[in-house]
């Protein structure tokens, strides 16, 4: 089974990759697609040279390395806009797992990093379009909430774990905190917060992105636009 995740920017993306890292049955691989988005959009990131100088962009050669696990559990941890570029067919056997967030939140923690986020840096039109794609297509797909998911950790990787046919082990709601060897080369930059947990349940506490107050109001534009969209997601989640 490989389980794809699309996620958008500021979620709790990482702590999830975590949560399958401790798994006996299952690899995890750090937005292998990082690369190839990049060098087809031209954004610019922090962690841009030395994605682009570590890591391949070839789809095909991204795909033979997650083909090539033993393990019987994949998970590819992706943010959503790295499809950009990508023949949808090459995920048509995953299992595809959205998870979204309250775009007010997304930007008081994101524009720590990026100034001026756009529509293509939110990943929100991209979610929805994905979740389209695979109702349409008849593929397997669900949406997470990643404030209830925090909030509600045991029960939300149980019932995705559920979904999934996989059994819940306790396992996944702790790890060592510090950096992993699953961490891109981007770590440094974005997953301090997530570095400095042990776990889900010390993380409900506070904030999982390490927040700062922002004034949305310059965002007032991108958020009437974007929040009906996540309202969509959202009526979605299985929690």
């Amino acid at each position: 089974m490989v389980v794809s995740l699309w996620s958008g920017p500021r979620n709790c993306s990482t702590a999830l990759m975590y949560s399958f890292a401790q798994r006996s049955d299952a690899q995890v691989f750090d937005e292998p697609l990082f690369a190839h988005f990049l060098k087809v959009t031209g954004v610019d990131r922090p962690s841009r040279e030395d994605v682009l100088a570590t890591i391949s962009s070839d789809p095909t050669e991204i795909q033979e390395r997650w083909k090539a696990s033993q393990k019987p559990c994949v998970f590819l941890k992706h943010m959503a806009n790295h499809q950009e570029g990508l023949d949808p067919s090459m995920f048509k056997d995953h299992h595809h797992v959205i998870l979204t967030r309250d775009p007010r939140k997304v930007l008081e923690s994101y524009t720590a990093h990026i100034k001026s986020p756009t529509h293509l840096d939110l990943c929100y039109q991209h979610q929805l379009a994905w979740l389209n794609h695979c109702d349409a297509n008849g593929w397997p797909v669900t949406v997470l909430d990643s404030d209830a998911l925090v909030d509600k950790p045991e029960e939300s990787l149980k019932r995705l774990c559920e979904w999934l046919d996989l059994p819940f082990i306790a396992e996944m709601l702790r790890w060592a905190p510090g950096p992993r060897t699953e961490d891109g080369v981007w770590a440094k930059y974005w997953y301090q917060s997530v570095h400095a947990s042990s776990g889900w349940e010390p993380m409900r506490k506070k904030a999982i992105d390490g927040e700062d107050a922002a004034d949305l109001g310059r965002f007032s534009s991108i958020l009437h636009e974007i929040t009906p969209v996540f309202k969509q997601l959202k009526d979605r989640s299985i929690i």
